[in-house]
């Protein structure tokens, strides 16, 4: 036997979104004799269905474009030569889902998450699978920070003190004590006092 049947457009236990699945591949080769349209087509649940075909070397892809695709589904090449050589493959696909955790959850640096999973099929064949796997949160990252140290400015600011009382003595001191100053960030100013006399020339 010179036929050779290889790259099924999906691979073992690989699977497919229904969306993306344009049509069914597979390549038919022999590299002895010549490979027949006639003779090479796609059977769908036993039942020879339309096949189109593309050439390449020693051979031809076949393709194969399913309609609504659900639930289980078997399929085979049948492939033939010139030399009225035969030979057939067949492949048996599985419907299902493709199930993503999309939750966002913080489970803690350098932590060790269980997960589990039970899926029930009630459609063809009743049964129930479980699959455990596991998976460790990264730990927290760190790195050595540089800091700038600043002097804090100062300005100066003026102030005018407007007494209340307008009678004042000659030869007498006078004492004015400042306090209770801070600024809008609550650092406060030290109790200030001066005294002056008033002269009498």
């Amino acid at each position: 036997m010179t036929i050779l049947i290889d790259n099924f457009s999906i691979n073992v236990e690989e699977w497919l979104p229904i969306v993306d699945l344009i049509s069914f591949t597979v390549d038919v080769v022999d590299h002895e004799h010549t490979i027949t349209t006639s003779g090479t087509y796609f059977i769908h649940d036993e039942e020879i269905v339309s096949t189109s075909y593309s050439g390449i070397s020693d051979g031809y892809r076949c393709y194969y474009d399913p309609p609504t695709i659900s639930g289980e589904v078997n399929l085979t090449i049948h492939a033939e030569n010139n030399n009225s050589d035969t030979k057939e493959e067949g492949y048996y696909l599985l419907y299902g889902y493709n199930v993503k955790f999309n939750e966002l959850i913080d489970w803690g640096p350098k932590r060790e998450v269980v997960t589990t999973v039970d899926v029930k099929n009630l459609a063809f064949c009743p049964n129930v699978e479980t699959d455990t796997f596991y998976f460790e949160t990264a730990d927290l990252h760190s790195c050595n920070l540089g800091a700038t140290i600043q002097a804090v400015e100062s300005v100066d600011l003026n102030a005018t003190i407007f007494p209340q009382n307008t009678f004042f003595f000659y030869e007498r001191t006078y004492t004015i004590k400042v306090s209770g100053i801070q600024d809008f960030a609550g650092n406060k100013m030290s109790d200030f006092s001066f005294s002056f006399t008033i002269e009498n020339k």
